[in-house]
């Protein structure tokens, strides 16, 4: 499984992460755990399933996106609390992935 984190780019996501996404082996990555901040938009999910797809890759339909800093708007996000809420995410998918 990987953990792919990601922004917007120009409304779309940075074309490395779609060079990246088209170079995987869905043998080595059965499955993507999308996460990343953004200033203006919510999340990449929907961007980054699409590129997975074209691969065969699954998508795990959880993720994590927290506010970013762009051009002073949300300023020093992601923050400690970010940080914190990142790790409780990935803790709780564990905890629920192994059941």
């Amino acid at each position: 499984m990987l953990f792919l984190g990601n922004s917007y780019y120009a409304f779309n996501i940075d074309p490395n992460v779609k060079n990246f996404i088209r170079s995987l082996d869905k043998d080595k990555v059965p499955r993507i755990v999308n996460f990343g901040s953004a200033a203006l938009l919510n999340s990449t999910f929907k961007k980054v399933k699409a590129e997975a797809e074209k691969v065969g890759i699954m998508m795990v339909e959880k993720e994590f996106h927290c506010k970013g800093e762009f051009n002073g708007l949300h300023k020093g996000r992601p923050n400690e609390n970010d940080l914190k809420a990142a790790v409780e995410f990935t803790r709780a998918l564990k905890n629920e992935l192994e059941r």
